[in-house]
Formats: structure tokens, sequence, C-alpha cells
């Protein structure tokens, strides 16, 4: 083989490796996988058994799809009764409000939708988030910032509730400034604040950083829903993540279920990139819940 010949031939290899790791990188980034858990418990209320629950995360102003349809077809297929978002729709970095738009409008013609905001709607200017939100509001999205609602099936109903950013901000101030007890300690109280306002109906919270859970987990709380974790970024063989905010390097809360007192935690890792622009081992996830008794 002559010395052109292997030139060409290297660069041709070249090109074939770099191709590859592209449609790698897109498959890692691009397609959505659905995680399905089934919770069981004797406080689920009979109205209510079989319903499914569509957790959507992080969307971070990305498409999936022309018009949002493969994240669309995917939420469909998991014929939900209700979806929950949990913070990051929009991205502080690259932020395209006509992505959350054209996402939320599509998953509102399947389920109502329920939404606490997170840290990246956090760190954009406050007057447009407002404005944002009440867009939000008037599409018929219900905002559950430190609220609750009760959502009925019959002569049954269950509590929605939701954490909002700007409290957990605060408690990020007190840790600082006082000391993590402190900052968690008052976080647990605003939860039992909150909750104080419900009945004793079985509850969902929304929140979205789970790196809390210790304060999430109160008396009457049966199942929280969070994201921010991106499931580590990166991830290893097993599944183990290997930075997530919050919770730093080897991050013990990325993804999956996490039982915390009599309360159990589902970690969505989310669908979209910010900080770092992809992911590895770790391809977007939507969360389906089926509630049974």
């Amino acid at each position: 083989m002559n010395k052109n010949s292997k030139t060409a031939l290297m660069i041709a290899g070249g090109a074939a490796a770099g191709y590859c790791a592209g449609r790698f990188l897109r498959w890692n980034n691009k397609s959505i996988v659905t995680t399905e858990y089934t919770y069981h418990s004797e406080r689920v209320p009979e109205n209510f058994r079989g319903a499914r629950i569509v957790n959507v995360s992080d969307l971070q102003s990305q498409y999936f799809g022309n018009m949002q349809a493969d994240l669309l077809n995917q939420v469909k297929a998991a014929k939900p009764d209700y979806i929950l978002m949990t913070g990051d729709l929009l991205d502080r970095n690259h932020t395209d409000r006509k992505a959350a738009i054209c996402a939320l409008s599509g998953l509102l013609t399947l389920a109502p939708v329920y939404y606490v905001n997170g840290n990246h709607e956090l760190a954009l200017p406050e007057e447009k988030m407002w404005r944002f939100y009440r867009t939000m509001e008037e599409m018929g999205t219900h905002l559950v910032f430190d609220d609750v609602v009760s959502v009925s099936r019959g002569d049954e109903s269950i509590n929605i509730m939701g954490i909002s950013e700007y409290t957990l901000y605060g408690v990020h101030e007190v840790c600082h400034e006082q000391g993590e007890d402190v900052g968690e300690a008052a976080l647990a109280d605003m939860v039992d604040e909150i909750s104080a306002e419900k009945d004793q109906n079985f509850t969902l919270l929304l929140a979205h950083e789970p790196q809390h859970i210790k304060s999430y987990s109160r008396p009457g709380i049966d199942m929280i829903f969070c994201g921010h974790a991106h499931g580590g970024q990166f991830r290893l063989p097993g599944g183990q993540g290997l930075y997530s905010p919050g919770q730093g390097v080897l991050p013990r809360l990325a993804s999956g279920a996490h039982r915390c007192g009599e309360s159990t935690m589902i970690v969505s890792r989310g669908l979209g990139n910010s900080v770092f622009p992809f992911r590895l081992n770790n391809r977007p996830e939507l969360v389906v819940v089926t509630l049974e008794r």
C-alpha cells in the first residue's frame, strides 16, 4: 500500500469514527427512555387505583423532535392522567421560551399539568419570569409554588403540593450563613406549614432539588418527585452518576427511587443539558408512576 492510499484510509477511518461518535452522542442526548414504577400503598384512594403520573423534568429549553414531537409522542404513549413538571423548563444559558411553550402546549392536551420552578428559572430576570408564569397559567398549567391543591376523582381526592425554588434558594442562604442543620430545619418547617393547609389524604410533593430529601419527608407526604441532578450527567457502567449540582461527585440521589421515613422520592434524570452540553451513558428520561393499592 502506497503512502497516498494509507493517508486516504486513515482519513476515511477517522471520518467513520467521527460519524459513529456523533450518532452515539445524539442517541445519548436525544433518544428518550421511559422508566416505569408502580407505587403500592393502602393510602392510595380506590378511585385513583391505576392512575398514571408522568414526571417531565429539566427540559432546559431544548427540542426533542420537530415541534417537540418525540417528547409529546412518548408522553402520549404513557397514557398520563396527570403530568408533573419539576423545574428547569427553561435554561438560563440558552433560553428559548418557544421550545418550552411548544412542549407545554402539547402536554396540556394530554393531561392536567402541575409545575414547580427550578434554579434556572430563578436565575432569569424576575419580571420576565413572572410574565412567563402568567402565560403558563393562562394556558391552563397549575403552578404549585409553596402551595397545595386538591385533585378529585369521583368522591375521592389526593393532594399535589409544591415547594418552589424561591424557598429552596432561601434555604441555601440559611445553610451558608447559619449551617446546614438550621437551613434544613427551616425547610422542614416550611413543608409542615404548607402541609397544614391540606387534608390527610394521599399527597404528592413536587420540588426541583432532591438533596433535601430528609426535609421533604414529613408526616403525610407519600411521594416526592424531583429532577435537577441530570442523572449525574456522565454515568458509569452500573448507573452511578459522576457529578450533580448540590451533591457534588458521585451523587447518591441522581436518579431512581429512594425511601426516607414514610415517603418515597423518585428522581428523574431529566431531559436536557445545560452547563455540560452533553450526557454520556445517560439517556434523557421520562418517569411514569402507576398508583396501586
